[in-house]
This record gives C-alpha cells, structure tokens and sequence, in this order.
C-alpha cells in the first residue's frame, strides 16, 4: 500500500477570529501565508489584542470553501516568547463555526508548564472548521491579560472528502461508506460496504470484494452489470 504526503488546504477557504490587533494589523489571514516561522510581527501573524478588561474567549477559525475534509494533522507556529500566552489552548475540528466550538477535540494543552511554541498535532476526523480556541488569562507582569491568540503560520493538512493520493487527485473507491477514505492510503475509514460482495465480505482498505461477486454483479467493486451482448447467428445456404 502507497502513502502520500496530505495537502496544506488554507488556501481553500477563508480565516476569522474573535478579534484584531490595534490599526488593522494582526489580522487572521497572516496565519495562513508565509512566511513559516515563529517570528512575530503584527505584520506576518494573527492576534487579538492584549486587553486587560476583556476577558472574553480568544479563537482563530479556518472554513474551508469546499465544505467537509478529512483533516490528518495541523502545524501551528505560535509567536516567539510569548508560550505563557498559548498555555492551556484547545483545537477543535468541528461541522459548524458555534463558539464556543461544538464538536471533535483534537487537542487539549493540559500538561504542566508552557507549551512549544510549534505544534504538530494529529487530528484524523472529517469537519468543514478548525477552531483555536483559548479562555485562559495571561500573566503579562504589569497586568493579567484576557485570553489572547497569536498565530504566526497554521498548516492544516489533509484532503478533501472524497479524496486521496497526491495532491488528491484521487476519488475513494466507490466501496467505502459513504465514499470516505484516509488521504494518505486510500483506505476505508468507515468500513467498506459488503452489498453485491459474496458472503458480504469486502477489504476495508481498498473496499475490493474479497470473495468475488455475488450473482449479476461485476468489477472489483461489485458495483457494475456485466455486458450482454447479441449475438446473430446467420445461416448460409450452399447450392
């Protein structure tokens, strides 16, 4: 079996988040382009501001524009020396924007002492969002801050629903539950569906019928009707 590197898919879709920096800077888009670093300027990175009075959560949200994908893992460069603010953040792959977010918890900063500042974290789970989200003040010294986020580059990887292979480019065997397969392999990430197959056994990687087709059925898939062709037989009368 062949596995393939996912694809970076922010640039199919669109970022939002709780709220910008002072002077239009710091705005959501800047955690999507490059450059890949954790150097932070208002420049390159996303931020809502430092307030001491808004304690309100901080999120960062990525839709993406063709709807649901199946997300393998994300990498998230957070702002150089500023870890303390980042300690306790949550990420989310959900089916809708709600905040605070409704659905599947990839990742929970729970261990003791600040985070790295650079995330790979593995997600495996189909959703149409990616939510950082962060309700956790932040000790600033002069003051304690409100939640803050400061991304500087997110990759979300992955492919599509529906998809796999390089750069996607390949359709889920038609075998797979509701068409949905792992970007990397190809194979079945809900099983594979026995209809046709005989004895009701199919391969949940490749979604093959493993026994063959039962009785007017053909293909791999046992999705197809064989071809029926007509034959006339014409006689030819010697003298």
């Amino acid at each position: 079996m062949c596995y393939y590197l996912t694809v970076n898919l922010t640039p199919f879709g669109t970022a939002s988040q709780s709220s910008s920096s002072i002077l239009g800077k710091g705005v959501p888009e800047n955690a999507v382009n490059p450059p890949i670093s954790n150097k932070f300027s208002l420049d390159i990175c996303a931020q809502k501001k430092l307030s001491e009075r808004d304690c309100s959560p901080a999120w960062w949200m990525f839709q993406f524009s063709f709807g649901l994908a199946y997300i393998t893992d994300i990498t998230i460069y957070y702002g150089k020396n500023f870890a303390h603010r980042m300690d306790g953040f949550k990420l989310y792959l959900t089916n809708a924007s709600t905040i605070p977010p409704v659905g599947y918890l990839c990742y929970e900063d729970t261990d003791p002492g600040y985070p790295n500042i650079t995330q790979n974290i593995a997600c495996n789970q189909l959703g149409q969002y990616v939510i950082y989200f962060d309700t956790s003040r932040s000790d600033e010294g002069s003051f304690i801050s409100g939640p803050i986020v400061e991304l500087c580059y997110v990759a979300i990887n992955g492919c599509n629903k529906g998809a796999w292979g390089r750069n996607c480019a390949d359709a889920c065997p038609s075998k797979c539950i509701n068409q949905h397969c792992h970007p990397k392999n190809g194979s079945c990430v809900w099983g594979c569906d026995p209809q046709n197959c005989v004895n009701n056994k199919c391969d949940k990687h490749t979604g093959s019928c493993t026994e063959g087709c039962v009785t007017g059925w053909v293909g791999p898939f046992c999705n197809k009707k064989p071809r029926t062709c007509n034959v006339q037989i014409l006689g030819l009368k010697l003298s």
